[in-house]
């Protein structure tokens, strides 16, 4: 066996176990995405009625908006702000998981928040465009 084999070989597993935990995170994020959609669209839908009648007494498509991403992106990042913490005392477990890296790594850290925000951003748009596209007629009769 060649030097340049025996060294592909020994990395085998290692780039396995990168290969499959981008995989998972990646289906994290896509988990994340539609438990948050589908929870925001819910407490959206929930207040049609509030918001066709806000609608009628003359809020703009753009006031709408605001206030469905503000409330939707206040409890988005309440449970990142709770992850977040989670994930800092769980890090010293998985220390001897990590190789060549520090346990707290601030770059992971980061970038690992600006994704769930980034997918929480995402999740919430979605419904509030849904909310100030709403027409006050058809709002106020579904109640």
């Amino acid at each position: 066996m060649t030097q340049r084999a025996q060294f592909e070989e020994s990395y085998l597993e290692p780039k396995m176990f990168a290969r499959l935990g981008g995989f998972f995170g990646g289906l994290a994020a896509l988990l994340v995405a539609t438990g948050l959609y589908g929870t925001l669209s819910y407490r959206t839908n929930r207040r049609m009625a509030e918001i066709g009648t806000r609608t009628a007494l003359g809020a703009q498509r753009r006031q709408v908006l605001w206030m469905v991403m503000r409330e939707s992106l206040l409890i988005s990042c309440v449970g990142t702000a709770a992850g977040l913490l989670l994930a800092v005392i769980c890090v010293r477990f998985l220390s001897s998981m990590l190789y060549e890296l520090s346990a707290f790594d601030p770059l992971s850290f980061v970038v690992a928040t600006g994704c769930v925000a980034l997918v929480a951003g995402m999740a919430a748009f979605l419904p509030a465009w849904h909310a100030a596209k709403v027409d006050p007629v058809v709002a106020l009769r579904y109640e």
